[in-house]
């Protein structure tokens, strides 16, 4: 994959997959919250929901889904759509499937995500791809970038390796954010890259005060 901070393709959904997540995500029940208190300040600021799901279910997704879940692991089952959608995302963005975790992310009007580092571990990125299911136009801020962002847009980035946020929103927001937890030499890293060994100093501090 060349390297790249961000990566943006307009209209990834339709609107029949929108009618179908909304509809799914409508159904979804969130269990009880106790986010561990590096996630506190996300969980507080969203104003909203925030349930995870393990799709690959290896020991790299287990430590990830079970460090950044807000109300605990799901176990429910996902609609196969969920699955046409990753295959498309792999495909279009040429990732491994090999460990792949699902956030689904519903926010109230005031909601926001607060500037954050995404958990990893050495030797890998968490690399995610969000889709704006239902959202106003807004921008998202990964570091320097102020990008914009509208409905059914889906966008990728190391979320690992570059601090992000958005600002509060004025109306109901539903995101999608898959992550593709994947090697380094995948996006184009080495052990050397300085926002690798940035990334393993956040590992370290959360680690050690998990």
């Amino acid at each position: 994959m060349e390297l790249e901070d961000y990566k943006v393709i307009r209209n990834f959904i339709s609107q029949s997959e929108v009618d179908q997540i909304l509809n799914w995500v409508d159904t979804i029940e969130q269990g009880a919250s106790d986010p561990n208190y590096h996630l506190a300040h996300l969980s507080n600021a969203l104003k909203g929901r925030s349930m995870i799901f393990d799709i690959s279910k290896t020991t790299i997704t287990k430590f990830i889904t079970d460090f950044q879940s807000v109300s605990g692991v799901s176990n429910e089952e996902l609609p196969d759509f969920i699955y046409l959608i990753i295959d498309r995302i792999a495909k279009f963005m040429e990732l491994p499937t090999d460990n792949i975790f699902l956030q689904v992310v519903d926010m109230n009007k005031g909601g926001k995500i607060n500037p954050h580092y995404d958990a990893a571990l050495d030797g890998y990125i968490n690399y995610k791809c969000n889709i704006s299911v239902l959202s106003e136009n807004y921008d998202f801020h990964i570091d320097r970038h102020k990008i914009p962002i509208e409905q059914k847009d889906l966008y990728c980035f190391e979320a690992s390796l570059y601090k992000h946020w958005t600002n509060e929103f004025a109306s109901r927001r539903v995101l999608l954010s898959f992550g593709f937890i994947v090697p380094y030499e995948i996006i184009g890293r080495g052990q050397d890259d300085p926002r690798v060994r940035l990334s393993k100093r956040i590992e370290k501090y959360f680690q050690k005060n998990n």
